[in-house]
């Protein structure tokens, strides 16, 4: 187990560190986003287990994670929802699945979290 989660944290700092170049070559206008919602990505990783389909249902701590970030950033929790579902490659690699994306807020109970209208803002 402690070997996948070391492979889960390189894959997130992968992706981190990708949306950083991203970040860098591009007009900092065009995605305010990816910048302002970097680091949910790594504090969601407690939810890879629930979110590539692995585990039937979040740990504690990814719910207490996504909750957090629904709270202080909602907007992020749906672009983290986006990225899934435009299937961007590096964002797909992981193997998140975006039913599972779709269904953590109500599989952590978060009040008033509407995740389907982040699909609508694509």
């Amino acid at each position: 187990m402690a070997t996948r989660r070391q492979w889960w944290w390189w894959c997130l700092l992968l992706l981190a560190a990708w949306c950083c170049a991203a970040a860098a070559q591009s007009p900092p206008a065009a995605d305010p986003l990816q910048s302002k919602c970097q680091g949910d990505f790594g504090k969601l990783t407690d939810c890879m287990d629930y979110a590539t389909g692995h585990a039937a249902s979040p740990s504690s701590t990814c719910c207490g994670d996504a909750g957090d970030t629904e709270k202080a950033r909602p907007e992020c929790l749906c672009y983290i929802i986006q990225q899934v579902h435009t299937g961007r490659n590096q964002v797909q690699s992981l193997g998140l699945r975006f039913d599972r994306l779709m269904a953590l807020p109500a599989a952590c109970n978060l009040p008033n979290s509407n995740v389907s209208l982040c699909i609508s803002e694509c």
